[in-house]
C-alpha cells in the first residue's frame, strides 16, 4: 500500500500546509484580523506548539462557535475555559473561515505545466512497487482467498488535489475511487463504495475528500474537472466535501469514516508513506495496529526528514518497532530517492537497509556514469 501526504504533491507545485502558514497570516492581516493572528501565534508558542496553518485554522474554526468547540474538546477544556468572556473574539470569524477554505481550494488546483513530471514520477513509483504482492481486502471474501495485488495497487492519500486522478487520465488507466458514473452525465460521478470491488484496478482512497467532491441534497458527487469550467454543471454545489485542515478532523462522519474503514481494514505487508507527516491520529492508530498484527509487515517512510516526522507517530518507544520501520531520506520525485525506495522494498528490515545502502547507491552511481559514457 502507498500512503501519500502533502509532501508527495510538493514536487508538482502544491505547497504543504506548513508552507502556506505565512500566506494565511498575511490574509488574516488583510482581512482585518491581524491582532487575532498575533494572539493565536503567541498562545501556541507559549505552550510549545507550532503555529502553522493547521494550528491557526483549528483555532479560527473553534472560535466561530466557542461553546460547541469546548463541548467537543471535553471536560478538561470546559474547566480551563470557564470564563468565556475573556477569550470570546470581538469579530465574527465565520467570514474568515470561509476565506481560508477558498484559499485551500485555490492552492490545491492542478497545474498543467507539471504534466511530464507527474507522468515520470508516478511511472517510476509504480514500476518500483510492481512485483511485491500482498493481499487485498474485499468485503465478504475470506482472507486466504483475497486476491494478490502489487504494493502500489492501493493508494491512500490525505491530499485534496487531483494529481493522482490526472495521472491515470493521462495514461489512461482505470481505477476505483468509490464513485460511479451517472448515465447521461459524463462529467460527474456519484459516491458508491461498491465500486471498490475490482482487484485488477488500482484503488485511490481519499481520506479527507478532494477539491472536486461536492455534496448536494444528501448525495455526494465527484467531478472530472473544476466545476467552474463545466458548462451547465449538473448538480448544485451545496457543500465542498473536504475535511479542512483542522486538528479535530471529522473522521467519524460519512463519507470520511467509510474511506478510513477501507484503509484500516487492509492488511498490508509493506506500507510506503511518502511525504506524510504522521500528524493524523486515526491514521497513525491504523498504521500501528497493522505493524503489530501483521507478521513481517514493514513501514517505509519516504521524507526529507523521516526520523523527524516519525516522532509524531505517537509511540513512546519506537525501538519496539525499530526493525519494521525503514526511513528513506530524500525528496519524492528525485531519482536517488526512488533508488533508495527500491532497496527498502527489497530488504526485510531496517538494519539490512542501512547495511546495503552504501553499495546500492555506489552501484547506481556507476550505472548512471556508464549510461552517460554510452551516450
Amino acid at each position: 500500500m502507498i500512503l501519500l501526504g502533502a509532501g508527495a504533491s510538493k514536487p508538482f507545485g502544491i505547497r504543504t500546509l506548513q508552507e502556506m502558514t505565512d500566506s494565511i497570516v498575511e490574509i488574516m492581516k488583510e482581512q482585518g484580523y491581524g491582532e487575532i493572528a498575533e494572539r493565536i501565534i503567541s498562545h501556541l508558542r507559549k505552550f510549545g506548539m507550532t503555529p502553522d496553518f493547521e494550528a491557526i485554522y483549528t483555532v479560527v474554526e473553534g472560535l466561530t462557535d466557542l461553546p460547541q468547540t469546548i463541548k467537543d474538546s471535553g471536560p478538561f477544556t470546559a474547566y480551563v475555559c470557564k470564563d468565556l468572556d475573556q477569550i470570546k473574539p470581538k469579530d465574527d470569524l465565520r467570514r474568515l473561515s470561509q476565506v481560508f477554505r477558498e484559499f485551500v481550494y485555490r492552492e490545491c488546483r492542478f497545474k498543467p505545466k507539471y504534466h511530464s513530471e507527474i507522468l515520470e514520477t508516478y511511472d517510476r513509483l509504480f514500476g518500483i512497487t510492481h512485483g511485491y504482492p500482498e493481499r487485498r481486502c474485499l468485503t465478504g471474501v475470506e482472507m486466504e482467498k483475497q486476491p494478490l495485488v502489487d504494493v502500489g495497487s492501493t493508494i491512500v492519500t490525505t491530499n485534496y488535489d487531483m494529481i493522482l486522478e490526472s495521472y491515470f487520465a493521462m495514461k489512461p488507466l482505470p481505477f476505483d475511487d468509490g464513485f460511479r458514473e451517472i448515465a447521461g452525465k459524463p462529467q460527474i460521478r456519484e459516491l458508491n463504495l461498491a465500486t471498490f470491488s475490482s482487484a485488477s484496478h488500482k484503488w485511490i482512497v481519499k481520506l479527507h475528500g478532494s477539491i472536486w467532491q461536492y455534496g448536494d441534497q444528501g448525495k455526494i458527487f465527484s467531478a472530472n474537472q473544476a466545476p467552474e469550467t463545466i458548462e451547465l454543471f449538473p448538480v448544485r454545489i451545496q457543500e465542498r466535501m473536504m475535511i479542512y485542515p483542522t486538528g479535530e478532523k471529522p473522521i467519524l462522519h460519512h463519507p470520511y469514516f467509510d474511506f478510513y474503514s477501507i484503509f484500516k481494514t487492509q492488511r498490508w505487508q509493506q506500507l510506503v508513506a511518502i511525504g506524510y507527516s504522521f500528524r493524523d491520529e486515526p491514521i497513525n492508530i491504523a498504521i500501528l495496529e497493522n505493524l503489530q498484527k501483521t507478521k513481517d509487515s514493514k513501514l517505509i517512510v519516504v521524507n526529507p526528514s523521516p526520523e523527524g516526522v516519525l516522532k509524531n507517530l505517537g509511540v513512546a518507544d519506537l525501538q519496539t518497532l525499530n526493525e519494521q520501520i525503514v526511513p528513506v531520506e530524500g525528496e519524492f520525485g528525485k531519482e536517488e530517492t526512488a533508488r533508495k525506495l527500491e532497496l527498502a522494498l527489497r530488504v526485510p528490515s531496517r538494519d539490512r537497509f542501512f547495511e546495503r545502502l552504501p553499495k546500492w547507491l555506489a552501484d547506481y552511481a556507476n550505472e548512471s556514469l556508464f549510461s552517460l559514457l554510452d551516450l
